[in-house]
């Protein structure tokens, strides 16, 4: 992991690549602080946890926002109001590196996250969308706030992390991710639906993988279906990562998909294997 510390910013923060410049966001930091060994890499961790707790919203204490709000440095679009993707991820890496506790992040998933839910599924919504499931922003947006599955995995990581896999909340996420699943929608044409925020589909694959390491049993079928899109490609330092729900800008994160490549999730090397094996195009 040296040439990944090297990329950390004074700020504590991993930097991601968009529209031709290098921004510092909280979702690439707290990404990669959970690829960080606590025992090895504590002072690059600290770092990065300064740096997260940055992006923690004053006015919603326990949401956290893409970037800094009372930030100084590089970012794209300044203003933006915190969501449950980067809160879930941050509470992930704050939880890791040992700087919160379980009870601050419980109280937070209920105070910040749970409102987000969607209480009743409206008719245009995606036909996986289940009630429970939590759309992307954490105040109220609109038609602009929509459920992606990706956000969803993540926050139902969180939840199990936590012991709240009985949530309502995450209950929500793991039957929409098995619903899309069951529904034989193809993954690689409805990636814009089913996650409109990542611009790859194995985004969502690593997600899932995330919230099946913290117990979400019922994933198997999920990480299935996504399976057979991975590749090399999974792992290329300069794929797409996210964007916004209109698909742009793109921004990639080269330290991210360095970070992944030093120790990869055993299911992703053995899908690599296979997909190799099996002349798949990467």
């Amino acid at each position: 992991m040296r040439d990944v510390l090297t990329r950390q910013s004074a700020a504590g923060a991993f930097p991601s690549e968009v529209a031709g410049m290098v921004d510092e966001t909280c979702f690439v930091t707290a990404s990669v602080a959970l690829c960080l060994d606590p025992a090895a890499h504590r002072a690059a961790l600290e770092r990065a946890l300064d740096f997260i707790e940055s992006c923690e919203d004053a006015r919603h204490p326990g949401a956290f926002a893409f970037y800094p709000p009372q930030g100084r440095g590089p970012m794209l679009v300044r203003g933006l109001p915190p969501d449950a993707d980067d809160t879930a991820l941050a509470w992930l890496a704050l939880l890791h590196g040992q700087r919160r506790s379980a009870d601050r992040a419980r109280a937070a998933f209920e105070a910040v996250i749970a409102p987000a839910a969607c209480l009743f599924v409206p008719g245009t919504a995606p036909p996986w969308v289940r009630g429970g499931a939590v759309r992307t922003w954490l105040i109220e947006r609109g038609r602009d706030n929509p459920v992606d599955l990706a956000v969803n995995a993540n926050v139902l990581a969180l939840a199990c992390r936590l012991g709240l896999d009985a949530h309502p909340v995450a209950r929500g996420a793991s039957a929409s991710l098995c619903a899309a699943a069951a529904g034989a929608f193809d993954p690689a044409l409805f990636a814009r639906r089913l996650a409109p925020y990542y611009a790859h589909v194995s985004e969502l694959w690593f997600a899932v993988r995330r919230a099946a390491a913290q117990g979400a049993r019922a994933l198997d079928p999920v990480l299935s279906w996504l399976a057979p899109l991975l590749g090399s490609a999974a792992l290329a330092p300069d794929k797409p990562l996210y964007c916004n729900d209109h698909g742009q800008p793109v921004w990639r994160a080269p330290v991210l998909q360095q970070a992944r490549r030093r120790a990869p999730p055993p299911s992703l090397m053995h899908s690599n294997a296979c997909a190799f094996k099996q002349g798949r195009p990467e």
